[in-house]
């Protein structure tokens, strides 16, 4: 069920912001009149029942809605109608990410926003809003029509800029553009600019751009001759780019998800060591430094390597765990549709009884009430089952998890991780100590000579004045790194476990919300097909002048 509050709404006047429309709140009762609306205009039999989860498509269009909100619930639809509304601001629409078309022309929007999310956008219309500029598209890669005509974009190079170049890659499947009625479209050469910008633009102001048309642009256009690349370079330049950007996305994605991104620069953070730095002109410190960053980063790529392939089970765990769940809530919901179909049978028959005054259709109306409580028992009995099924593949998939969770710290923890490191960060502090008291010996060796002492700075001679301060020194750089390590080793470990918990938790949470949703729908139609028995049951004005 959606969840609705009332609110104080101003009044807009759409053409010049003056108070006279009432603006209209999304809600309910509106979502559902629109759909019957919908349904009657375009010759769509439905039954009583609306189930607002499955809704494909929706229309609301011309109802003052002022604001976009209370929409959740709706995550199928894919197409939404907004237009000629007096909404403001685009929001609320992240959960949308079904949808394909989206109409909000004839709004007072200033900003393409929010679309972050609907990356399976695939036809959008601004028409006739109040557009400065051009953006908030980047991640709508499957956008195929586009219309931000009638607004107020000062000129073509705001529209070039956006979709050109680098930016262009992303938008390959913008076929149509429609930008015509903005201030810059009286300039006559927009048209050429534009189609120069996007390689595999085919219309553009409802008009057909044949490639005799675009040669014809080229040739003429001595800069884009110059600066151009050719359709087929096009091409391989934007695969090129997105399979780059695939590849860096995956690993990334890898890296994260097995909180192996949490040691990229390991080898950089251990050595940002104050007492390091003091030491650090001794000779033979860097080369051992660099050693031993060496065997870090080499200890780290295999650490990632593994790690990310024991994660790779989880993620597979994770993936078939979702595929079930999904196919037992289709089993369910098909079995809900069933179900209420049977009762709608009946209700057809009984009502169809009472319309033609046959024998008995008091009686069958009076059985059909009954059946509504048994639809009841039937749809909350189903729905119940559903919870306990799900709850027990939830405890089997948390068992599972644990286990490959415990592998994955285990092993982050073990002889081929922060073990190892820590075995490297002894020996660094071995060698440390080493050349700390070779070098103190050769200090004190210049010292009695009266040698120059040039070749140490200040804070080192500062050191070699007391070999146990200096031998101290040395000693808090090696518990340092290890410190320094340990704090990596829980952090990765308890992100780990904290990741399986909080994802256990949030498929329970999601399955709860699930449920109080369905719930509170079968109440509510139980509730409405009671009222609807009651009608009927309830003598007319001509019934009560015939009696």
């Amino acid at each position: 069920m959606l969840n609705f509050q009332s609110a104080h709404l101003p009044k807009i006047d759409k053409r010049n912001n003056k108070t006279s429309i009432e603006p209209t709140v999304i809600d309910e009762t509106l979502i559902i009149k629109s759909v019957k609306d919908y349904n009657a205009e375009n010759k769509i039999t439905m039954g009583d029942q609306i189930m607002l989860n499955s809704l494909r498509v929706m229309s609301l269009s011309f109802k003052n809605i002022w604001k976009i909100e209370n929409l959740q619930g709706l995550e199928r639809l894919e197409k939404l109608q907004l237009d000629n509304n007096i909404i403001q601001k685009i929001e609320n629409l992240d959960h949308l990410v079904n949808l394909h078309w989206l109409d909000l022309s004839f709004n007072l929007i200033k900003e393409i926003e929010g679309l972050d999310k609907l990356v399976n956008l695939k036809d959008l219309s601004m028409f006739n809003n109040q557009l400065t500029s051009v953006g908030g598209l980047d991640n709508c890669k499957s956008l195929n029509v586009l219309s931000i005509g009638n607004n107020k974009i000062p000129s073509f190079e705001i529209v070039t800029q956006y979709f050109s170049k680098g930016k262009g890659m992303k938008f390959k499947n913008l076929q149509v553009l429609n930008v015509a009625g903005n201030p810059f479209t009286k300039e006559p050469d927009y048209k050429n600019h534009i189609i120069n910008s996007l390689p595999n633009l085919r219309y553009l102001d409802y008009s057909f751009i044949d490639e005799a048309q675009r040669n014809q642009i080229r040739e003429s256009d001595e800069k884009f001759r110059t600066d151009a690349i050719t359709q087929e370079d096009f091409l391989k330049q934007m695969q090129n780019q997105e399979q780059e950007e695939k590849n860096n996305n995956d690993e990334l994605f890898k890296r994260k998800s097995a909180r192996m991104d949490l040691v990229e620069k390991l080898s950089d953070e251990l050595i940002q060591d104050e007492e390091l730095e003091k030491v650090k002109t001794m000779k033979g410190v860097e080369e051992e430094i660099n050693k031993f960053q060496e065997k870090i980063k080499e200890t780290v790529e295999n650490l990632q390597k593994n790690v990310i392939q024991k994660n790779t089970a989880k993620l597979q765990s994770i993936d078939k765990f979702e595929q079930a769940v999904r196919a037992r809530e289709i089993k369910s919901e098909n079995e809900t549709i069933l179900t209420i179909k049977r009762f709608e049978h009946q209700k057809k028959l009984a009502f169809r009884a009472k319309e033609r005054n046959e024998e008995g259709w008091k009686q069958k109306l009076e059985d059909l009430e009954k059946e509504t409580l048994k639809l009841k028992d039937n749809l909350l009995s189903t729905e119940l089952q559903l919870m306990v099924d799900i709850e027990a593949a939830l405890g089997d998939f948390d068992g599972k998890l644990g286990f490959i969770t415990k592998d994955m710290s285990d092993y982050v923890s073990g002889d081929h991780g922060f073990k190892k490191i820590g075995d490297f960060i002894r020996e660094f502090g071995t060698k440390l100590t080493d050349i700390a008291k070779l070098e103190y010996d050769r200090y004190q060796v210049f010292v009695q000579q009266g040698s120059d002492l040039s070749e140490w700075d200040e804070d080192l001679q500062t050191l070699f004045e007391n070999k146990e301060t200096l031998l101290g020194t040395v000693s808090n750089i090696k518990d340092n790194l290890q410190s320094k390590a340990n704090t990596k080793d829980t952090n990765i470990t308890t992100s780990i476990e904290r990741d399986i918990k909080l994802l256990v938790t949030s498929y329970k949470e999601k399955q709860y919300e699930r449920n109080r949703k369905n719930v509170l729908q079968i109440n509510k139609q139980i509730e409405d097909y009671t009222d609807q028995i009651k009608n009927q049951q309830t003598p007319s004005d001509d019934e009560s002048e015939g009696n």
